[in-house]
C-alpha cells in the first residue's frame, strides 16, 4: 500500500508559515467577531487526539497526523467516537488494513480543509482537501451531520467535532474506479470501462508543480508533496466531450460493469476483424485497431451531458450527438413524428434502474447494456450516391475498374417532389404530398451499351449486412408536372449487382478481384434485378424513392476508420437492344444502404421495459419483397 507520503493531497495551492496570523489572539478574536472560540493551547492533532480519538487513530495511522500537527492552517471536522465503524480503516494494532490513498483522500481529507474556518452567523461553501465541495450552515450543519463541539481554536487551524461521518461525494470517473474495486469478475484489469479509462496512456494527469505545496523528500529523494495541484487530463475521455472528473460539470453516465463491458467488447472485436494488409504496413496493426476500436465501441452512447438534454424525459442525446443524422446517438422514451421508420424506441433509463448520485450527476451501474450493439455502434451505413461515392480509380491500363459505358459527367440532383391526388370523376386535386428525393443520374455513353457504375462503401464492418439500393424512376429526371400518367417514361431498371471486397490472401493482399459473381435475387432466385416503373402506394401518392433489396452479404474484414474504403459494390444495366422499349438504360441511383443483419442479437439478451417499444418494423419494405 502507498504511504500518504506518495499521496497527492488535493486542494488549494498555498504557502506554508501562515500560522502566525491565526493563532490565539486578539487579532484572532477580532477576525471571527461573531464566533464564540475555544482556545486550546496545542496542534489541531493534539486536540483531536483528546476530543475524537478515534479518528484521530486512523490520522496516524495512515499518515496524516505530521500535517495536522504541522505550521501549516487546518479546520477539521472530526466525526466523533462510534460514529463510524474504526475497524474498516485500522486492526486493534492501530495498523491500517485499507489502501491508503483511498482513505486519505475519500475518509481524512473527506474532514479536512486549509485555512482556519470557525461557525459563525453566515452560512460557508468552501472547498476540502480532496476538492470536494462543502457547506457549514450558521445552525450548526457540516453537509448533513451536526457540529456538536465547535470552534475549537488551536496553535494551528481550528476543530470542530461531528455527529457523523460525512460521506464522501463520488464523482462519475470516481465512481467507475468505486465499481471497479468492488467487482470481483476475473479479467476486470484488462477488460472494463475502468481498464480502459484509468490507463496510464489515456488518463494523464499531471502535477503543477508552482501551484503545489511540498514537505522535504522520501527515502527515494522525491519530493512529499503536502498540496498538490492536479491538471486532469484523461484523453478518452476528452474526445468524447465527456470530461466526468470535472467537479463544476452534470452528466449522466451509463456504467457498465466489468462483465457487461467484457461481453460487448467481445462482439465488437468479432465485428473488427481488419484485412492483413494493415500488418503488412505495421507490424501488429490490425490487433492494436481491433483492441482501439473494440474498446471504443463498449464505450460509444454511454454519456450524455445533462446541459444539452433539456428535454431529456423525451430524447436522451449522448455526447458523441454532432447533429447529423439528428436521429443517431439518441434514445427514446416517447416517439418523435419525423423518427425514421426503421429506427428503434429505447428508453435506456428506464432499463437501467436507480441511479447513483454522484457530485457531477448520474451514474447507472448496469450489469446488461440497455442499448444493442446495433443502435450502439454495429450500425446501417447510407452512402449517397453522387459523384464523389463514385468509384473511378483506373487499373493498369489506366481505365476505371467499376466504372465505365457511361458519360464522362455526373449529374446529380435533389429536391422535393409534389405528388397528387386527383378526384377521378372531376379531375380536381383532393391530396397533395411533398416527396423529398436526390439522385446521381447514370446516362450511357452511347444509346446501346449498358452503364457499370460503382460505389465506394467506406467504414464496413466484418459482419453481415443486408443490401438495398435505392432509385428514382427515370422520369424524375424530366418535368412531368403538366403531362398526363399514361405519357410519363414509366420504364422501369434492370440490373445485375456485384459486390467487391479486397483481398486478404498473400497474392492479392489489399486489392481488389477481378471480377465478382453476380448477386441473386432473394425474391425471384434470378441473377438480375427489377424496379418498379410509375407506381401508386397504398395512400394514392406516387412513389418516387424505389427500395430494391439485394440481399445479405458477410464481409470478411472490418475497413472502420480506413483511409481506403474496402468494398465497392457495382451496378450494370441489364437490357437486350430488343428491350429498350421496356426497360431504361439510363438509372437515377439515389442510395446504397447496408443494414446489419440481427443474427447477433440473441447473443446479448436486454428485458425491454414498457416504455421502450418498436416504433414500426425495423426492416425496409421493398419492391422486390417485404423483408
Amino acid at each position: 500500500m502507498n504511504k500518504i507520503k506518495n499521496t497527492f493531497r488535493a486542494g488549494f495551492a498555498i504557502a506554508a508559515g501562515l500560522v502566525a496570523m491565526y493563532s490565539c489572539t486578539d487579532t484572532w478574536n477580532d477576525h471571527y467577531e461573531t464566533a464564540a472560540m475555544l482556545n486550546y493551547d496545542g496542534t489541531t492533532m493534539q486536540a483531536l487526539e483528546e476530543n475524537a480519538s478515534d479518528f484521530a487513530k486512523v490520522v496516524k495511522a495512515y499518515g496524516y497526523d505530521r500535517e495536522l500537527a504541522s505550521d501549516n492552517v487546518y479546520t477539521v471536522w472530526a466525526p466523533a467516537n462510534g460514529s463510524f465503524n474504526i475497524s474498516d480503516y485500522i486492526d486493534s494494532n492501530g495498523k491500517m488494513i485499507a489502501d491508503s490513498t483511498d482513505v486519505v483522500k475519500e475518509f481524512i481529507k473527506n474532514h479536512v480543509a486549509r485555512y482556519a474556518l470557525s461557525l459563525n452567523a453566515e452560512d460557508q461553501i468552501f472547498s476540502l482537501m480532496n476538492e470536494k465541495k462543502a457547506t457549514m450552515t450558521a445552525d450548526g450543519l457540516f453537509g448533513s451531520a451536526r457540529i456538536t463541539k465547535k470552534n475549537l481554536s488551536c496553535k494551528n487551524g481550528i476543530l470542530h467535532v461531528i455527529d457523523a461521518a460525512s460521506p464522501y461525494s463520488y464523482n462519475l470517473f470516481e465512481l467507475i474506479y468505486k465499481q471497479y474495486r468492488e467487482e470481483d469478475t476475473p479479467g476486470k484489469d484488462t477488460l472494463s470501462l475502468y481498464a480502459f479509462l484509468y490507463d496510464p496512456e489515456n488518463n494523464q494527469d499531471s502535477l503543477i508543480e508552482n501551484k503545489s505545496v511540498s514537505r522535504g523528500v522520501d527515502e527515494n529523494g522525491d519530493k512529499i508533496w503536502v498540496d498538490s495541484f492536479v491538471m486532469r487530463n484523461n484523453t478518452i475521455l476528452k474526445n468524447v466531450d465527456a470530461k466526468l472528473y470535472e467537479e463544476d460539470s452534470s452528466f449522466i453516465a451509463i456504467l457498465p460493469s466489468a462483465k457487461a463491458w467484457a461481453e460487448r467488447y467481445k462482439i465488437a472485436e468479432s465485428l473488427l476483424k481488419f484485412n492483413p494488409v494493415e500488418d503488412s504496413r505495421t507490424p501488429g496493426a490490425c490487433d492494436s485497431l481491433q483492441r482501439h476500436y473494440a474498446n471504443h465501441f463498449a464505450m460509444t452512447d454511454l454519456f450524455f451531458n445533462k446541459n444539452a438534454n433539456e428535454h431529456w424525459q423525451d430524447s436522451l442525446k449522448s455526447t458523441l450527438y454532432k447533429g447529423m443524422p439528428w436521429y443517431e446517438h439518441v434514445y427514446y422514451s416517447k416517439m418523435p413524428k419525423d423518427l425514421p421508420e426503421d429506427t428503434e424506441l429505447n428508453d435506456i433509463l428506464a432499463k437501467s434502474g436507480t441511479p447513483f448520485e454522484c457530485s457531477n450527476g448520474d451514474g447507472y451501474l448496469v450489469d446488461e447494456y440497455p442499448m444493442s450493439e446495433y443502435e450502439q455502434f454495429f450500425k446501417k451505413i447510407k452512402v449517397t450516391a453522387n459523384s464523389r461515392s463514385i468509384n473511378l480509380d483506373l487499373d493498369s491500363k489506366g481505365k476505371t475498374k467499376f466504372t465505365s459505358n457511361v458519360s464522362e459527367t455526373f449529374r446529380s440532383s435533389s429536391g422535393t417532389y409534389t405528388s397528387f391526388v386527383r378526384d377521378t370523376l372531376t379531375n380536381e386535386i383532393i391530396d397533395r404530398k411533398s416527396i423529398n428525393y436526390n439522385y446521381v443520374d447514370i446516362v450511357p455513353s452511347t444509346k446501346s451499351v449498358n452503364p457499370l457504375v460503382g460505389f465506394d462503401i467506406p467504414n464496413t464492418l466484418s459482419g453481415t449486412y443486408d443490401l438495398y439500393v435505392v432509385t428514382c424512376p427515370i422520369w424524375l429526371s424530366t418535368d412531368y408536372a403538366n403531362i398526363e400518367d399514361s405519357l410519363w417514361d414509366a420504364r422501369p431498371y434492370r440490373f445485375y449487382a456485384y459486390v467487391f471486397e479486397r483481398d486478404d490472401t498473400d497474392k492479392n493482399m489489399g486489392e481488389y478481384p477481378s471480377s465478382a459473381p453476380r448477386l441473386d435475387n432473394p425474391a425471384t432466385g434470378e441473377n438480375y434485378f427489377e424496379t418498379r416503373g410509375l407506381t401508386y402506394g397504398e395512400d394514392g401518392h406516387i412513389i418516387v424513392n424505389d427500395t430494391t433489396y439485394l440481399g445479405s452479404y458477410t464481409f470478411k474484414n472490418a475497413y472502420y476508420g480506413r483511409n481506403d474504403e474496402g468494398v465497392v459494390i457495382q451496378f450494370q444495366t441489364y437490357i437486350t437492344s430488343k428491350q429498350t422499349d421496356l426497360y431504361s438504360r439510363e438509372m437515377l441511383i439515389s442510395s446504397i444502404i447496408l443494414k446489419p443483419r440481427d443474427g447477433k442479437s440473441e447473443e446479448v439478451v436486454v428485458p425491454v421495459a414498457e416504455e421502450a417499444k418498436m416504433r414500426k418494423s425495423s426492416k425496409l419494405t421493398t419492391s422486390n419483397t417485404r423483408n
